[in-house]
């Protein structure tokens, strides 16, 4: 007989990582055969730039969540629960809210909880006062946590209210299973005319767009291309940036690709030499699984879990994001080959396949 799971999680739009697993998990053969699953889905926001902000129609919005949980509750009678938390903001009372009806039903029905968390933050939020602090203990008291990597551990090392702590890096599906991996990197890389840079984030100042744009600036003139693809968080960081282009006269060099998904994202990531991923917050950015399982190696700043996904041989991490042009310049000379391209794309097979995902999340939610 099936496990009953109930999983409480976020999916698209907007398309953000916690919801782009979030997507996976409710599709994945695996998970539907090993449970019996019932899928509530946390709405919330409508775009990125509505993260964090508050309205009328997310107080309706989490009403709805709170009736459907507690139904969910009473009718399914689930044996474990997956919910994706928060760590600040309104979102962490909206959960806060929530947990108290699986609190309440662990009293009187044996239950396995388990929070998986997309983000960082903890600490920060925690040390911030003793209220944030009580209210985290509460929240956390007795769930088992999922945590993307080991980076992220001492994350919760003032909150030991939690059960245990397990590890769930995230994977990406496998773009390139109907691709010679090998006459593909021959032709990319045998000849290379200019190098394709490519930044695929959304369009926020903290993701690091801007010092990309920057290095645009600095190396005009060089055989270099920029590639940009992410949604705007507002309207004036989109004007900011094409009044930068035109200002320093890049329109030659920087080219803006609006939103991109499914095949226009697979063909700059197969046109791409390099990512730059210059975050200063993150905590495990499928941009550079992704990236990896197109062979394509990254520079990326020293956040969260990205040592973690990277090392020295498929990437250059930065303590230093003002470091970025010399890191440009030690890439072009260590990175932009065919034996770089394969390892990266070997490293993604070991370690950040979608297989590799759905294993380790079913065995972590049977134990």
């Amino acid at each position: 007989m099936k496990l009953q799971l109930l999983c409480v999680l976020h999916r698209s739009p907007p398309a953000h990582g916690a919801a782009k697993v979030g997507d996976f998990i409710v599709s994945s053969e695996k998970v539907n055969e090993n449970f019996e699953c019932r899928f509530i889905t946390i709405k919330s926001s409508d775009t990125i730039g509505d993260i964090g902000k508050v309205n009328f129609k997310k107080f309706y919005l989490v009403a709805e969540l709170y009736i459907k949980v507690l139904w969910t509750l009473l009718i399914f009678r689930p044996q474990t629960i997956y919910f994706t938390a928060s760590i600040r903001s309104v979102a962490l009372y909206r959960d806060l809210l929530v947990s108290t009806l699986w609190k309440v039903y662990k009293l009187f029905k044996p239950v396995e909880i388990y929070y998986h968390y997309h983000t960082k933050g903890v600490d920060e939020f925690v040390s911030a006062s003793d209220r944030n602090l009580k209210l985290t203990r509460f929240f956390l008291k007795d769930v088992n946590l999922l945590l993307l990597s080991s980076l992220l551990k001492k994350d919760f090392d003032k909150v030991k209210t939690y059960k245990q702590i397990k590890f769930l890096p995230n994977g990406v599906e496998d773009p390139m299973l109907d691709v010679n991996v090998g006459e593909y990197l021959k032709e990319k890389y045998d000849n290379i005319s200019t190098v394709e840079a490519l930044y695929l984030a959304h369009m926020m100042k903290e993701k690091g767009y801007w010092e990309v744009l920057e290095l645009a600036r600095d190396t005009k003139g060089q055989n270099i291309r920029y590639h940009f693809a992410g949604s705007w968080k507002d309207e004036m960081s989109k004007n900011e940036f094409f009044a930068f282009v035109e200002e320093y006269g890049l329109e030659n060099q920087v080219v803006y690709h609006g939103f991109v998904s499914g095949k226009q994202k697979s063909q700059l990531f197969k046109k791409a030499h390099l990512l730059l991923y210059p975050s200063k917050n993150d905590a495990f950015p499928l941009t550079l699984l992704e990236s990896l399982s197109y062979c394509v190696s990254v520079i990326a700043t020293n956040e969260g879990s990205i040592p973690y996904i990277l090392d020295e041989q498929s990437g250059i991490i930065l303590n230093d994001v003002n470091k970025l042009k010399e890191a440009l310049e030690q890439a072009r000379k260590q990175l932009l080959n065919k034996e770089t391209a394969m390892y990266c794309r070997q490293r993604y097979l070991d370690n950040f396949s979608l297989e590799q995902f759905e294993d380790n999340l079913v065995n972590n939610l049977k134990a």
